[in-house]
C-alpha cells in the first residue's frame, strides 16, 4: 500500500522531469562496489572523472539506502530552458546531472549531488516530507510558511525553494553532506568564503542548522548520526549595554561572524561597515562594541545582519535584519 501512494503521488512530477529513457550512446561508464551505475553521455567526463564522481558521492554520510542507488547520469547539455545542474527520480533511484560540458571537475557538482542524493535519502526514510501537516513538516518549523504542496501537479522552477522535496533536500546538503575546510587566514583576508559558503537555499524559513530536535528526528528515522559539529546556532541579541551589543552563539571555535552595519541619519542611508569576530569554545556570548562607529555622529538608526560561517565545514547562513534605535541618552535601543 505504501508503494502504491508513492508511485501515485510520485508519477506527474516525475513525468515533468527529464525521462529515464535507457539510452546505450554513451560515452563512459564505471559500476562502482555497491553496484552503481555511473554513465557519461559527453566526452568531458571520462571512466576515471566517473570513479572521482562516485568518491565524492560517498563522502555524503549514507547507510544501507546507498546500495538502493540505481544509477548516476551526467549529460553534456541543460535540462530544457532550465538552469538546473541535477534531478533525482525517485521511481528508478536514479540521479541525473546536467551541463557537463560547462562542468567539468568532480568540485564543481559536490553540493548537487549532495542535494540529489537528499532526495534519495528522503524518499526512503522520511516518506511523510511532501505531506502537509507531517511530523516532520511540524517539526520544521514551516506550518506557517508559504510552502508549495502542489509539486506532483503544479512543479515550476520560481517557486523551486518552496517545496518541500527541495526544502529537506538541502536540509540533507547542510546536515550530512560531504563538506571541507575554509582557511581562516583567506576569512581575514576577504569576504569571499562568506559568499562561497554552503547554505541552505530558501533562507526565509527557519535555520535547520540549529533544529536539534530535528536532528533527533532524522537520526532516528535513518539511523544516521548526525555529527555534533553541524550544530551552529542562530545569534541571539541577549542585550545593549550603552555602545555594545552582546549576542548569544554557540560553544564552539572556528565560526566567523561578519556584522554588517548600515547606519543611517533621519531615515536617510549614510554609512555601512563590516565588523568581523571568530569565536572560539571559552564563551558562549559575543560581544559587538559600537562607540568608534557612534562618537561625533548624528546616526538616528542603525540595521544590521550576521553572516556565519562555520570554519571546518565551509556551511552557514545570514540573519534576519536587526533594526536598532539610537538613543543618544542611552546610544542604543531596540526599535
Amino acid at each position: 500500500m505504501k508503494i502504491v501512494l508513492i508511485l501515485l503521488l510520485s508519477f506527474p512530477f516525475l513525468l515533468s522531469l527529464d525521462p529515464l529513457v535507457y539510452d546505450s550512446d554513451y560515452h563512459a561508464s564505471y559500476q562502482s562496489p555497491e553496484g552503481i551505475i555511473f554513465l557519461s553521455y559527453t566526452d568531458a567526463w571520462d571512466e576515471t572523472k566517473l570513479q572521482q564522481l562516485y568518491k565524492e558521492l560517498i563522502q555524503n554520510k549514507h547507510g544501507d539506502e546507498l546500495s538502493l542507488l540505481q544509477e548516476v547520469r551526467i549529460r553534456g547539455a541543460s535540462l530544457g530552458e532550465s538552469s538546473t545542474k541535477g534531478s533525482f527520480h525517485a521511481l528508478t533511484d536514479s540521479i541525473t546531472l546536467y551541463q557537463g560540458d560547462k562542468y567539468t571537475e568532480v568540485s564543481s557538482y559536490r553540493d548537487t549531488l549532495s542535494h540529489e542524493y537528499g532526495h534519495h535519502f528522503a524518499y526512503h526514510y522520511v516518506l511523510s516530507h511532501h505531506l502537509p501537516f507531517s511530523e516532520w513538516s511540524k517539526i520544521r518549523k514551516i506550518d506557517d510558511s508559504p510552502i508549495r504542496w502542489d509539486a506532483f501537479w503544479n512543479y515550476s522552477d520560481d517557486a523551486h525553494q518552496w517545496y518541500p522535496q527541495e526544502i529537506i533536500a538541502e536540509d540533507y546538503v547542510l546536515l550530512y553532506g560531504a563538506a571541507e575546510e575554509t582557511d581562516i587566514q583567506e576569512v581575514k583576508s576577504s569576504n569571499e568564503p562568506f559568499y562561497l559558503r554552503t547554505q541552505h537555499e530558501n533562507e526565509r524559513i527557519p535555520n535547520v542548522l540549529d533544529n536539534k530536535k530535528m536532528f533527533r528526528y532524522l537520526e532516528e528515522a535513518s539511523g544516521l548520526k548526525i555529527d555534533d559539529s553541524r550544530y551552529i546556532k542562530t545569534p541571539e541579541l541577549l542585550g545593549i549595554d550603552d555602545q555594545e551589543l552582546r549576542f548569544g552563539i554557540a560553544n564552539r571555535d572556528q565560526i566567523a561572524y561578519k556584522f554588517n552595519f548600515t547606519f543611517y541619519e533621519e531615515g536617510v542611508k549614510k554609512e555601512s561597515k563590516e565588523l568581523l569576530k571568530i569565536s572560539s569554545d571559552e564563551t558562549g556570548d559575543l560581544k559587538v562594541p559600537l562607540e568608534d562607529y557612534l562618537r561625533g555622529t548624528a546616526y538616528s538608526d542603525v540595521s544590521l545582519s550576521i553572516d556565519v560561517l562555520d570554519l571546518n565545514t565551509s556551511r552557514g547562513f545570514e540573519t534576519e535584519k536587526y533594526h536598532l534605535k539610537i538613543d543618544r541618552n542611552s546610544m542604543l535601543s531596540k526599535k
